[in-house]
């Protein structure tokens, strides 16, 4: 039976890593929201080990440091529960294609194929809230009358997203999500693709309304 809930929820991200050179930067922080489009239903937040230093200008960006990471867990001990909360919902991020990055590396480092669908805030903040001084997540909330505490870790920037992507809900008056995540939902059933375990790219890129996905 397919799940009620298929792609009606989403997994509300932020990640915070070492820095360093491209593919090769570890997790330092993740906050996960799960939230039903009202409200958030489960939630993950934990320092993660990411087993090689983090670069100094990332500790005075983040405050995060080699002393508060080395207990903590390394991501294969998170692994499960990231899959778990994230299973069957669309990864939602501020530049989500760094988020989805740095979490497929890190599955990729387990010889897991980590794949899901991703709606960018920032793309989408830019065609649904236009002419805004800037679309950093700091300055963009703050513009917005949206409060954010802790910025530059995983929980506070994740929790500011959660408020913004429910704004931009409330704004999709042309219902630009929910006609992508149909799109999704029917491109799946008709191939009978498990989303989760296969290349993003058995969905074409044309598809995907450019607002909905970052690119770098």
């Amino acid at each position: 039976m397919e799940n009620d809930y298929f792609l009606e929820l989403y997994s509300i991200i932020d990640v915070e890593t070492t820095g360093g050179k491209f593919n090769e930067e570890g997790i330092t922080e993740i906050a996960i929201y799960k939230f039903d489009g009202n409200k958030i239903i489960d939630q993950f937040i934990s320092l993660v080990n990411p087993e090689i230093p983090i670069q100094p200008f990332v500790q005075t960006l983040t405050g995060i440091n080699n002393k508060m990471v080395k207990t903590a867990p390394k991501f294969y001990e998170i692994a499960k529960r990231v899959l778990e909360i994230t299973e069957n919902t669309v990864l939602v991020a501020h530049n989500a294609s760094f988020d989805f990055r740095m979490l497929k590396t890190e599955f990729n480092r387990l010889g897991y194929n980590f794949n899901i669908p991703q709606i960018c805030t920032v793309s989408l903040s830019k065609k649904l809230i236009p002419n805004q001084d800037s679309y950093k997540l700091g300055k963009l909330v703050k513009s917005l009358g949206i409060p954010l505490s802790n910025r530059h870790r995983a929980s506070g920037d994740a929790k500011a997203t959660v408020e913004l992507f429910k704004l931009l809900l409330n704004k999709d008056k042309t219902k630009e999500i929910s006609n992508y995540l149909k799109n999704i939902r029917k491109k799946v059933l008709r191939s009978k693709i498990n989303l989760f375990s296969v290349s993003y790219t058995h969905l074409r890129a044309h598809e995907t309304p450019e607002h909905l996905v970052c690119r770098l």
